[in-house]
């Protein structure tokens, strides 16, 4: 799909492409395997940097809330109380309670994290809500604004082929330092 297939769809529903900006992001939260990144690019493109942006940081933060949210208060049910007791997320969740929300802010800002994951351990963790939206609120600020910086002018990607492949770098160098620093902090050996 083109940027001006993109741009004559939010174009025909007006002020409801505003509410799909958002919602795309939201979905993605409790559908992981929805492609974030698109979904920011999209958005920048259609919107503008600064609205595109806004739009989907809204989105993905309030979506990954509420599935915290959903799940923090599933925890006491036999399904949630039966994953808590796989070792795996036994160890992962007593890494949470004595590091804090530090790893978790780490995570959260590579696009290539798991979140729905992160958000249902966490929601089982003994973090407070207010410090996790907090978590959220700035880690999700970086990873947006870094895929909406990186994307901000799709066009130029095709005609400009040293932007290209600076985006490809930046984007491999992001997808392993996220995949070495998540399985320090997931996989940690000091459990």
């Amino acid at each position: 799909m083109t940027e001006e297939q993109v741009q004559y769809w939010f174009d025909i529903f007006g002020s409801l492409g505003y509410i799909a900006g958002f919602l795309l992001p939201f979905i993605e939260a409790f559908i992981p395997i929805l492609p974030i990144i698109v979904f920011v690019i999209v958005n920048v493109n259609a919107f503008g940097w600064f609205v595109g942006t806004l739009l989907a940081w809204l989105g993905t933060v309030v979506g990954s809330y509420i599935v915290f949210l959903i799940f923090r208060r599933l925890t006491h049910t036999k399904y949630m109380q039966k994953i808590q007791q796989r070792t795996s997320v036994q160890r992962l969740i007593h890494f949470i309670d004595r590091k804090g929300v530090i790893p978790i802010f780490i995570l959260m800002c590579f696009p290539f994290t798991p979140s729905a994951l992160v958000n249902i351990v966490a929601s089982l963790s003994h973090i407070k809500a207010h410090a996790y939206l907090i978590v959220l609120i700035a880690s999700k600020f970086i990873m947006i604004g870094l895929i909406g910086w990186l994307g901000n002018d799709i066009t130029t990607l095709f005609t400009n082929p040293i932007r290209l492949i600076t985006i490809v770098l930046v984007i491999a160098i992001v997808w392993f330092v996220g995949r070495k620093l998540e399985k320090h902090f997931m996989h940690s050996s000091e459990e």
